[in-house]
């Protein structure tokens, strides 16, 4: 897949950082939600002043072929994903750092699909590797070991069997 780097819409852009920055399902570890469009209007309305904008705007404007947003909305999406305001830039040259950090989320996006396809593949894995990582260090040390026990037990009736 192709990073939706600067060079690519505002829609783009947009929906990467939506996806980027979507918070972990605290009912669903390892799943991520992303903010509504309503969710980001709230708190950009919140951080900015009621009416900076609308849920529907931003719904918009995640379309290909939506708005073109003014400099006031680019700052205020900026803000709220925490990006430099060239991130959205339209026209011109990107910053050096808002191509990292459009990269990066780009990264972590592919992260967190190669996670979640992961778990759907093998959900008794993604269970015990949630649960190690709820354990102290100890806890996971102790873990291994059993892990490293249960192996050596499995090769020995597999070599009792054959």
């Amino acid at each position: 897949m192709t990073p939706p780097t600067l060079r690519h819409s505002f829609a783009a852009r947009l929906n990467l950082l939506f996806e980027a920055c979507a918070p972990e399902d605290p009912e669903r570890p390892g799943r991520y939600v992303e903010y509504t469009n309503q969710q980001v209007a709230d708190e950009i309305n919140r951080r900015h002043g009621a009416s900076t904008i609308t849920g529907e705007y931003i719904r918009r404007l995640r379309k290909e072929g939506g708005p073109n947003p003014t400099e006031r909305y680019l700052s205020v999406l900026a803000d709220f994903f925490q990006v430099p305001l060239d991130a959205f830039k339209i026209t011109g040259s990107p910053s050096e750092i808002a191509e990292k950090v459009m990269a990066e989320a780009q990264r972590f996006v592919e992260a967190k699909r190669r996670q979640q396809q992961a778990e759907q593949d093998a959900p008794d894995v993604a269970v015990l590797a949630r649960a190690a990582r709820r354990l102290s260090p100890a806890g996971q040390a102790r873990a291994a070991r059993y892990v490293s026990q249960l192996e050596e037990l499995e090769r020995l009736e597999h070599e009792a069997d054959g």
